[in-house]
């Protein structure tokens, strides 16, 4: 009796920590070791009863030692000789699941079970087999050789069930059974739509977006008398260079201690400001910075701390700062100096203009902007267009309801899509003046069906610059010039702040602007205006330029990790399918929680990601193992989701596009074709060569080129050379 309370104490500890081993893997890791279990299982029960058979009364002798004798006495003791079967359904259970086979495993096990029960109670095998018949015998007479018979045969009844409701009709039926599903689903859809439910998107997703963010963790402030000893030495490394001057006061921060300094009256202060290497030096510090405090007659000397503080954003966005503007585009930025949050509204700014080396924190803000938008404004309240020609930081949001369209990668893709975005400006411009109006508060304030904010945000401007220069510093300056008032607002980073990347048309039109730890005095000039970004430290340690022209503000950005982005992307797409698939299909929580879990959401809400179609495939028919909905079935309604809401004005812009080009096309010179296929066979396209060739003149030879242009025939202009032909031919 020991022997067996110790068995099952064992066998309840080892599963128990399987289970919390299962329970921190992945999918395809607990779907290997669920098989391996069950087939270890069957290695060890299936001998170990053949050995007790063979080996009675001889523990030692036994294939599963002391246990597997245990074992095998119990179940011969229960079942008798049908308690072989038992370890098959194991091994079973293992290969279905090796095969992805829920189905297979139903029908065989249904099969052996039926038969096992049969051999149980018919043969009166065991004590258990032996006390049901006993009792049937006793209540039913000779009808329990019937009920014996019913289960031995009931997987038969089951399988030619099951094999009836998958016979394919014949083709005019299939039709019509297409077609009544199709309308149930769009009756299902049209019910929901006349339902008064508030949207998924306009739900508080407050609380689930700060459970993913880590909390913050506290640093201890440099104390009075390390304080003391770093402004001594400073006061002693400048009199080495006969610098008079004394520390007046200090201001303890998360990364830097700032120390005032004020220098006799007959000392300049560069003179103060060109030490501060040698400063850095004497106090073991990697950089030390200077800078002119505004309003005080002394010099800010900023040394790093030993223990820096990582600002987190759940900080930031908890602050009772924060909500004092309810404004959408009300962003934290960071902490400063003293450790106080800072806060800034981006249609104030109205346009911001990001630089920095890698690794210096530029993707991290970017991350820490979206995450504060999407904390407190809707998607009917704020659109993002996000473009990411380096394909690895934004990539990540596609899947929110926020985005009129997927993240743009390509760089030819993005010169349309900015183009497209002066469109939505120029629509936006002619519905104020129909509403009378004179910027988008006003437009909202006054018309029922509300404007969202655009925010335009580029994570990479010289990936876009090498390709298409031109077009893109038109593109933003026109948007840079025009676009704040109907609510479209820019945020441009680069990691390469050379002139040729940021032109002096860009930074005219960006009085915003934030630069992370460069390389060179070089960079810092290029974007402030004024040395100092060398300096920094790096790790979202910034300089930040209001549009007020004040100084320059060291700040502290919030650190946001790729796991947290994930992660509040994941929330707000689940949220986002769960409305568009409400209604379409059964299980609609199993489903979302299978696409979030098999990281589909990216080839859903962007069918033109390469291989998306295999990947969707693969993916509905592990659901139909995993849920039971038919592959078919969820493939269709994938399918024919059309993930992103959009905004009026793409609607719009795309009926002016087509209208124009059906205009065009009617008003296409009637020699089109003809100089068509001279550029085509000569391989190249100017005016002179169409001029000599179809003895016309020079503008309507410029007129031809200009439509070959529009119908993607040629390239665009190309300064004295000569146009690119795009179609290559004989």
């Amino acid at each position: 009796m020991l022997s067996r309370i110790l068995l099952g104490f064992f066998l309840l500890s080892f599963l128990s920590s399987f289970y919390f081993l299962l329970k921190e893997a992945g999918e395809e890791r607990r779907r290997l070791f669920t098989g391996i279990f069950l087939v270890l299982i069957f290695i060890f029960l299936f001998p170990s009863q053949v050995t007790f058979l063979v080996f009675e009364n001889q523990p030692v002798k036994n294939f599963g030692g002391v246990a597997g004798y245990r074992v095998s006495e119990f179940l011969f003791e229960q079942f008798g000789f049908p308690s072989f079967l038992i370890p098959f359904l194991f091994l079973l259970g293992a290969i279905s699941v090796f095969l992805r086979s829920l189905r297979l495993f139903f029908h065989m096990s249904s099969v052996l079970l039926a038969l096992f029960l049969f051999l149980l109670f018919a043969g009166r095998q065991g004590e258990t087999g032996k006390g049901v018949d006993e009792f049937l015998k006793n209540t039913a007479g000779f009808v329990r050789f019937l009920i014996y018979l019913f289960v031995l045969f009931s997987p038969v009844l089951v399988f030619v069930k099951k094999r009836k409701e998958r016979i394919p009709p014949e083709p005019e039926k299939r039709k019509e059974k297409k077609k009544r599903e199709r309308k149930k689903r769009e009756r299902k859809i049209e019910e929901k739509k006349e339902e008064k439910e508030i949207p998924v998107e306009e739900k508080n997703l407050r609380d689930e977006i700060l459970s993913l963010l880590h909390d913050p963790v506290r640093v201890e402030e440099i104390s009075k008398e390390e304080a003391e000893r770093l402004g001594k030495l400073i006061e002693e490394k400048l009199e080495n260079f006969k610098i008079r001057g004394k520390i007046v006061d200090y201001i303890s921060g998360p990364v830097i201690t700032r120390f005032e300094y004020e220098p006799a009256p007959e000392i300049k202060a560069s003179s103060v400001i060109s030490r501060a290497d040698d400063v850095a030096m004497a106090i073991k510090a990697p950089k030390v910075r200077m800078s002119m405090i505004s309003g005080k007659g002394a010099i800010g000397i900023e040394v790093p701390n030993k223990r820096r503080e990582i600002v987190y954003i759940k900080e930031l966005l908890t602050h009772p700062e924060y909500e004092r503007d309810k404004h959408p585009l009300f962003i934290p930025l960071g902490k400063d100096i003293t450790g106080k949050p800072y806060y800034e509204r981006i249609d104030g700014m109205p346009h911001l203009l990001v630089a920095g080396a890698t690794g210096s924190g530029k993707s991290v803000f970017i991350h820490s902007v979206i995450t504060s938008i999407l904390f407190r404004a809707g998607s009917q309240d704020v659109k993002f267009l996000l473009v990411d020609p380096k394909r690895i930081e934004l990539s990540i949001y596609n899947g929110i309801p926020h985005l009129v369209r997927p993240v743009v990668v390509e760089p030819r893709e993005a010169v349309e899509v900015l183009k497209e975005s002066i469109e939505w400006m120029e629509y936006r411009y002619r519905e104020l003046g129909k509403a009378s109006v004179r910027d988008i508060e006003g437009y909202n304030k006054k018309m029922k069906e509300k404007m969202p904010y655009i925010l335009i945000i580029i994570d990479e401007l010289a990936d876009l610059m090498m390709v298409a220069g031109r077009e893109i510093e038109h593109c933003l300056v026109r948007l840079a010039q025009m676009a704040r008032a109907v609510g479209i607002h820019l945020v441009v980073a680069t990691q390469r702040p050379s002139v040729n990347v940021i032109t002096g048309l860009i930074k005219a039109n960006f009085p915003a602007r934030i630069s992370f730890q460069v390389v060179s005095r070089a960079d810092s000039r290029t974007i402030l205006d004024e040395i100092g970004a060398e300096k920094l430290l790096g790790k979202g340690d910034m300089l930040y330029r209001s549009p007020r022209g004040d100084e320059l503000m060291r700040l502290h950005g919030a650190f946001v990790s790729v796991e947290e982005a994930l992660g509040i992307r994941n929330l707000f797409a689940g949220e986002w399918l769960k409305k568009l698939l409400g209604g379409r299909i059964d299980k609609v929580n199993e489903v979302v929680r299978l696409i979030i879990e098999e990281d589909m959401i990216d080839v859903i809400s962007d069918p033109g990601i390469p291989g998306s179609e295999e990947r969707i495939e693969a993916f509905c028919r592990f659901a139909e193992n995993e849920v039971g909905i038919p592959a078919e079935e969820l493939k269709q309604v994938l399918e024919e989701v059309e993930y992103y809401p959009g905004i009026e004005e793409m609607q719009h812009v795309k009926k002016e596009r087509k209208e124009g080009e059906e205009g065009e096309e009617e008003e296409r010179d009637p020699l089109f074709e003809e100089a068509k296929r001279i550029v085509i066979q000569y391989q190249t396209a100017s005016i002179s060569l169409l001029q000599r060739k179809l003895k016309i003149g020079y503008a309507r030879a410029g007129r031809l080129i200009d439509q070959l242009e529009k119908a993607g025939i040629v390239g665009p202009y190309r300064g004295s050379k000569s146009r690119e032909v795009l179609i290559k031919g004989e």
